[in-house]
């Protein structure tokens, strides 16, 4: 990304010893706009018309500066914001923030950054070198993150949950109700300590967890402390990228259901993910990548649900600025003992569908769907390029994921054609 650059230097103007502390600093200041227009068609005329849409997709704009201290240790920052009202006014940047995105302060050298703020997990770090050039879940060019990693939580904490008393058979429990996505495992954590090592012949590793586990914000009869941490590991040597991602979340009871007596009783449980990506570059022209995912989720005290699914990106750069992009993406059934849903994931053992208009069959499968599209890009230059392309998610009969625009129908389509305009600067 071609970036502004304004380069302080601070030298010292007194002779003697307080020139030791003279000291160099750099900010810089960038970021990125893409608009999409398109037509968004629902497939079904319950839930919602056809139409066109037109809306941004994170723009950003960041500000990030380093001061050398000396002995190869430098002073970094970063704040990165979200520019969404370039599309729909006002109100979207006064919800988005200042700082909303990647946005840390921290400390690197030789052995490594350590930094400590609202950033990117290790395992989604992963996930986002697979789908390159492709959207995690916006309605357009995105997806895969809904179907394998359950939606997004972008700038959040840990789950904040409220309780309530309750008489049951079995005695006396708690309501849990948990906010923040707690399902979804392509998260931007915010209150977060995070290491990136150097690269060792390829290797690097990656580390985060969140550093607060907001029990201000809870009740002291809550049992749960929930808190998340990520690792991940990249090697790199070439044309070849291989990576691994895993992410863990305790006690964020994604199921939202009770705590104490009760069947459905949650007493608390860990949560994860693993994430298997692998890359190649052909002849410096074909860039394809391939991912692999499965989560877990302990939803109740004696049931769990488990979700695999898997992915194939690749960009072809046919010649100069033309390129051509696919990408395809399938969540299968899922599996486990747990009756309970975990976002739009449906509990396998659930008996009739009678949540999901629509439906009629059991719950215990078709409950997976699948993601596809092909795009065409022209890059006008290094900083802007224009795309047009279709893509469409196709939902088994018991599924109901949807492209964020409209509610999705059990074992209906959703798709959209347009569109998109980025530009870097």
């Amino acid at each position: 990304m071609n970036k502004k650059v304004i380069a302080l230097a601070v030298a010292g103007a007194l002779a003697g010893p307080a020139a030791a502390w003279a000291q160099t600093s750099t900010v810089q200041i960038g970021g990125s706009l893409t608009m999409f227009y398109y037509q968004h068609s629902p497939h079904n005329a319950g839930t919602g018309q056809s139409g066109d849409i037109l809306e941004s997709s994170e723009p950003e704009l960041f500000i990030r500066g380093e001061e050398q201290l000396g002995g190869g240790l430098s002073a970094w920052f970063q704040c990165t914001s979200s520019l969404d009202g370039i599309a729909t006014g006002s109100a979207q940047i006064t919800n988005s923030g200042w700082c909303a995105r990647n946005s840390a302060v921290g400390l690197k050298g030789s052995w490594g950054n350590v930094f400590m703020g609202n950033w990117d997990m290790p395992q989604k770090l992963v996930f986002n070198r697979a789908r390159g050039w492709w959207g995690g879940t916006n309605a357009f060019t995105g997806g895969s993150a809904v179907l394998l990693n359950n939606g997004s939580a972008s700038g959040t904490q840990n789950p904040i949950t409220t309780t309530a008393a309750f008489l049951s058979a079995g005695g006396v429990g708690v309501t849990m109700t948990t906010s923040n996505n707690s399902g979804t495992f392509f998260r931007r954590q915010a209150s977060s300590w995070n290491y990136h090592s150097p690269s060792w012949s390829g290797f690097s590793f990656q580390g985060a967890f969140s550093a607060q586990n907001e029990s201000t914000g809870r009740p002291e009869a809550s049992p749960l402390d929930p808190r998340m941490w990520s690792v991940a590991g990249h090697y790199s040597n070439g044309p070849l990228y291989l990576g691994i991602g895993y992410e863990r979340h305790n006690d964020y009871n994604p199921g939202n259901v009770g705590v104490g007596a009760g069947a459905s009783a949650y007493g608390g449980g860990n949560d994860t993910t693993w994430t298997f990506v692998a890359t190649y570059t052909f002849a410096g022209a074909v860039n394809l990548r391939g991912m692999y995912s499965r989560s877990k989720y302990d939803v109740t005290n004696s049931s769990d649900l488990d979700v695999k699914g898997w992915g194939v990106f690749a960009d072809w750069n046919i010649a100069g600025p033309h390129t051509i992009r696919g990408q395809y993406v399938r969540v299968g059934d899922t599996d486990g003992t747990s009756g309970v849903n975990v976002g739009s994931y449906q509990g396998p053992t659930r008996g009739a569908c009678a949540a999901l208009p629509g439906s009629t069959g059991s719950c215990a499968s078709d409950t997976g769907a699948k993601l596809w599209a092909f795009f065409y890009s022209y890059a006008f230059s290094k900083r802007t390029m224009g795309s047009i392309g279709y893509s469409r998610m196709d939902n088994d009969s018991n599924a109901s994921f949807s492209k964020g625009k409209t509610a999705a129908t059990a074992g209906a389509a959703q798709s959209n054609f347009g569109l998109v305009m980025q530009h870097r600067f």
